[in-house]
């Protein structure tokens, strides 16, 4: 290069090799609280890279609440594969599912995600083992990835907590980005959040696990856990300082999570399995009738809505026209509307401004009982019902078709 040239570009600021370039400050992980002096584990090498993983055995008898791991294994798998819609699970061995939960660096998901904790607890040996893969810095994912994909091999299905919306699909993400062919959708996904909602949405403040943890297994966590999220920033901070310290109760936020699902199987599968037990609560009933109602199971969903009839004393004020309403209409349909007509009695009278049980009690009355004075009665009631609804189209709706079905039983 001419010294004419190099004059010019030296003015405009360019500068050749290394000149100018500041050296980059140590890397931040060579703090004193490093993740290996904090966290009991081991440095795993591959020809990736390398990367930690924390290894916990528990014996099967270990208690998570009120309940002990192996009380999973004596579940019957035919539920499981329903709960998860997965026929392969019906004649599978238990002990071959893997517990599968993840932390992050964002909680809406996306290709910038990074799964930097992923935890997988497996039965081996009679003994229960959590690894958890711990990324020391974004470098590490590839051979990360790798120790995941082995420790999964050979396994049956996963048990997930919102794994089909969000664990499952970040972890798949980051093994595209890595370019590393590992169909982790491809395995059957227990996936308990909607089991859960089925039997505890409305009754608890939500679905958490944390919530569930407190109310269904008897467990409180240590002053040690860390709330989910502030987890994003807290790996942030990490990768800043190097600084660990905080990870331990990440770490253990995540155990915590995944023995809680181990215990929280074991509930859920036992309670679908035997929807009227006599440890069953009328609610509960009531929430698995439902599902066997929608799932067009009806010798199965009858025997629950009788047995929550049963036990109405144990179901909430708030829950109970939910029973008669549900239990009615599934006698419609099966054609057997004078069953029906005192659920929809009962309906009407906890409901004063929901004129449908009377009206089906309306149409009952005229078309099956035969009995024009009290299909003249209840549609009045009806009518009475739309009186508290506030002015507007659907009051003015309502109240001409009540109005033209009492005209019509005028006539006859």
């Amino acid at each position: 290069m001419d010294n004419t040239l190099r004059d010019r570009l030296r003015r405009l600021g360019v500068k050749q090799g290394r000149e100018g370039i500041v050296p980059l400050k140590p890397r931040a992980a060579r703090s004193a609280f490093n993740i290996e002096s904090l966290v009991p584990g081991r440095e795993v090498f591959t020809n990736g890279g390398a990367y930690f993983v924390a290894e916990t055995t528990y014996p099967l008898t270990h208690q998570h609440g009120e309940r002990a791991l192996t009380d999973v294994l004596r579940c019957d798998p035919r539920i499981a594969a329903r709960l998860s819609h997965a026929d392969s699970l019906a004649e599978a061995d238990l002990s071959g599912l893997a517990f599968f939960d993840i932390e992050t660096t964002g909680l809406a998901g996306g290709t910038g995600t990074l799964a930097f904790l992923i935890g997988i607890g497996t039965v081996e040996s009679d003994q229960f083992v959590l690894r958890q893969f711990f990324m020391r810095s974004p470098a590490e994912e590839a051979s990360l990835l790798h120790g995941v994909a082995e420790s999964l091999q050979d396994r049956v299905g996963l048990v997930t907590y919102n794994g089909r919306g969000f664990d499952v699909p970040i972890v798949q993400t980051r093994f595209t980005m890595a370019r590393r062919r590992f169909d982790l959708t491809s395995y059957p996904n227990l996936d308990l959040l909607p089991a859960a909602r089925r039997l505890w949405r409305g009754r608890y403040e939500n679905c958490s696990l944390g919530t569930l943890e407190s109310a269904v297994l008897g467990l409180h966590r240590t002053e040690a856990d860390v709330p989910g999220y502030l987890i994003p920033q807290l790996y942030v901070d990490y990768l800043r300082t190097g600084d660990a310290r905080e990870m331990q109760r990440v770490i253990y936020h995540n155990a915590e999570d995944i023995l809680s699902m181990v215990t929280l199987a074991a509930h859920i599968l036992e309670t679908f399995g035997d929807p009227v037990g006599e440890t069953r609560s009328g609610v509960d009933c009531l929430r698995l009738a439902m599902w066997h109602d929608d799932n067009g199971d009806a010798e199965e969903a009858e025997a629950a809505y009788r047995a929550a009839l049963a036990r109405t004393r144990s179901v909430p004020a708030d829950q109970k026209p939910t029973l008669y309403e549900r239990y009615a209409a599934f006698l419609k349909r099966a054609d057997r509307r004078a069953e029906a007509a005192p659920l929809w009695q009962k309906w009407a009278a906890l409901a004063e401004d929901n004129p449908t049980p009377c009206i089906e009690l309306a149409k009952y009355y005229e078309w099956d009982a035969r009995d024009i004075a009290q299909a003249k009665e209840w549609a009045g009631r009806a009518l009475i019902c739309v009186t508290h609804w506030p002015k507007g189209w659907q009051r003015d709706e309502a109240w001409n078709e009540i109005e033209h079905r009492l005209e019509r039983l005028g006539r006859k």
